[in-house]
């Protein structure tokens, strides 16, 4: 599991509950007890595997905020669906560092399934699409970060388990 920097701090189960119904979704449980307990921050290792397509890098994940500003889940929801409206029961829980964003899906039959948004467009799949199942459920995902090879020890082998 990886560390966090620049977490907004632990918030109350009642702060998360009025942040999901005021986001008009229901959350999963091993989300739900990320933001109470991290709620958010830049994650160390970071780096993860796009299916089929390579590895990416996790810049920040949304937290519980007080004020509607960067990195506050509800405002990177509106912000996330200003100029590309998001599939309903899609929600923004982060970025990468290009902007592309880390979607959680909260309806069946995905609900709970991590996906990269690649908004850029750079990785796109055969049906047109540019979205990418990254994992079944958030822990799994924020599990699945690592230690990029480029970042190892000098001299370390390296980590032929991915």
């Amino acid at each position: 599991m990886p560390t966090f920097s620049r977490s907004y701090g632990p918030v109350s189960a009642a702060v998360v509950n009025a942040a999901e119904k005021r986001l008009g979704v229901r959350l999963p449980a091993d989300y739900k007890r990320f933001l109470r307990t991290i709620n958010g921050g830049c994650p160390d290792p970071q780096e993860f595997v796009v299916p089929n397509r390579g590895p990416a890098l996790a810049a920040i994940f949304y937290g519980v905020r007080s004020e509607r500003t960067h990195a506050d889940l509800e405002y990177e929801q509106e912000q996330a669906t200003l100029w590309d409206p998001l599939p309903p029961g899609f929600l923004a829980i982060g970025h990468d560092p290009g902007g592309n964003t880390f979607l959680l899906a909260t309806f069946a039959p995905d609900a709970g399934r991590v996906f990269f948004w690649d908004r850029n467009g750079l990785w796109v799949r055969e049906d047109g699409r540019n979205a990418f199942p990254v994992a079944d459920t958030f822990t799994a995902f924020m599990e699945s970060l690592h230690e990029s090879p480029q970042d190892a020890e000098p001299g370390a082998a390296p980590d032929t388990a991915i």
